[in-house]
């Protein structure tokens, strides 16, 4: 009996504790959601909140059940979980030891060679660490019990989706239930925002990013815990995924400071900062991609260059040999020219792909369905509003410059370097919710267009109706 509770069989992380424990534990977090949502005054908690975090409960369940049972107790979270079983072990054995994998940024490569053996690299990578330590951090209150755990994994994410979807559903207030379905009911979104993973945390960090400036720049309410909250959030994201920030600061300060620009009263003036405040704003995000390479060696960009080519190799041969989804992007130029032509395909790879026929994997299927779906609203969009009128829409709108530019970014970064399918639908959901806001909003604006003929001739026929009957 005691083999349910405990975890001596290393492939299996699910025990007959996660089974007891999580509807405690989901009951629990629904009692303080709802309590939580109709204290507040905005109408959106009360239609979403508790629903939206109950999908994402279930959400997590359902992979913690996949890993454990599709995959045989494989895969990254299961890697995760085992890394938290060696170290809690490591303190029955030396406090001393203990303390330095738990506590220290830079641990002692001897400890780490000693206690973790071969994984000793792994673990002293900072991008693995942070989530490890987390999860380390989180097993001692919650029983050290996966799900539960997962369920912490689960709630750091929702954040940010949920304030991604707070602060877009306040300035689009007529497209509540579409931003709704972006934000908080993507499937591949809610399933890879769970279990323990760099993913949700990232997200969950992106969101909060997302919404925390731009209050701190427009409203200026909360300054000191938002600044604390925005720098932890950007330290995280730099040491775990450094490239989410390289994609997401040059499109966020162009957002920044078009949306400055609305507040210029004068059509004259405004008309002329168009041009102005463009160049401003791309030189403002280079900088800062500049700025945030050189703290970061690794993303230097020979180093970044080095590092995709390693990887796509990586993935793209162990995904052959396990007869896994790999894909190509060709012959391969390493160079900033050599990139660019290949850019179209690795954002066509992250946003679209797979296609139905490529999803060899009942896993994928799901990703499959979202590519469509985003094919066919692009598509459609680009068909109905015209290729000239779609690009003004994206020009006149600071929101969709945003999303669509950080989407793009982020799309490519992850579609040139993932060479695999089953990799690249869990690493491309940072940037999923932002492309549907896009669209979202663009089919509203161009709506907006082919109603306004309609309406203008209003006024002159009631005005001659008028003069008839007098």
């Amino acid at each position: 009996m005691e083999s349910w509770f405990t975890h001596a069989d290393q492939t299996r992380f699910l025990f007959l504790n996660d089974l007891l424990l999580a509807p405690l534990f989901i009951l629990a977090a629904y009692f303080i959601a709802k309590k939580y949502a109709e204290g507040k005054k905005n109408p959106v908690y009360k239609k979403y909140f508790v629903m939206a975090l109950m999908v994402r409960f279930a959400s997590a369940i359902v992979m913690a059940l996949v890993y454990q049972y599709y995959y045989d107790g494989g895969g990254d979270s299961h890697t995760y979980f085992t890394y938290v079983q060696r170290i809690r072990g490591v303190f029955h054995e030396d406090i001393s030891a203990f303390l330095d994998l738990a506590f220290k940024q830079h641990h002692n490569t001897f400890y780490a060679i000693r206690y973790l053996g071969s994984g000793a690299e792994f673990y002293l990578n900072h991008s693995a660490s942070i989530v490890i330590k987390l999860a380390l951090y989180l097993s001692y209150p919650l029983l050290n019990t996966y799900i539960l755990i997962s369920f912490v994994f689960t709630i750091i994410c929702f954040y940010g989706c949920w304030k991604i979807f707070l602060l877009f559903s306040e300035i689009y207030p007529q497209l509540e239930k579409q931003l709704a379905i972006a934000c908080l009911f993507l499937p591949s979104v809610c399933f890879w925002g769970t279990g323990i993973l760099k993913d949700p945390i990232c997200l969950g960090a992106l969101g909060a990013l997302t919404y925390h400036i731009y209050k701190l720049f427009f409203q200026q309410t909360k300054i000191i815990s938002r600044l604390i909250l925005i720098g932890i959030c950007f330290s995280v994201l730099i040491i775990v995924k450094v490239y989410i920030i390289l994609s997401f600061m040059p499109a966020y300060s162009i957002w920044i400071i078009f949306r400055y620009k609305n507040n210029i009263q004068n059509t004259l003036v405004k008309s002329f900062m168009n041009p102005v405040l463009f160049v401003i704003s791309m030189l403002v995000g280079v900088m800062i991609f500049i700025k945030i390479a050189a703290v970061s060696e690794r993303y230097a960009f020979d180093n970044l260059v080095r590092t995709a080519k390693d990887t796509q190799n990586w993935l793209f041969l162990s995904s052959q040999n396990s007869r896994g989804s790999g894909y190509s992007l060709g012959n391969v130029d390493f160079t900033p020219l050599g990139m660019l032509k290949v850019f179209p395909k690795a954002v066509n790879v992250a946003i679209f792909r797979p296609y139905l026929w490529e999803a060899k994997k009942p896993i994928l299927i799901p990703a499959a369905l979202e590519g469509l779906v985003s094919l066919f609203f692009t598509i459609r969009l680009l068909y109905k509003a015209g290729f000239i009128r779609f690009l003004k829409l994206i020009i006149t709108n600071p929101e969709v410059q945003f999303c669509l530019i950080f989407s793009l970014l982020f799309a490519f970064s992850v579609g040139f370097t993932s060479y695999n399918f089953g990799s690249l639908v869990r690493y491309k959901i940072p940037f999923m919710p932002f492309y549907f806001i896009a669209l979202i909003i663009l089919a509203d604006k161009e709506k907006e267009m082919e109603i306004k003929p309609v309406v203008l001739p209003a006024k002159p026929v009631a005005i001659n109706t008028a003069l008839a009957h007098a």
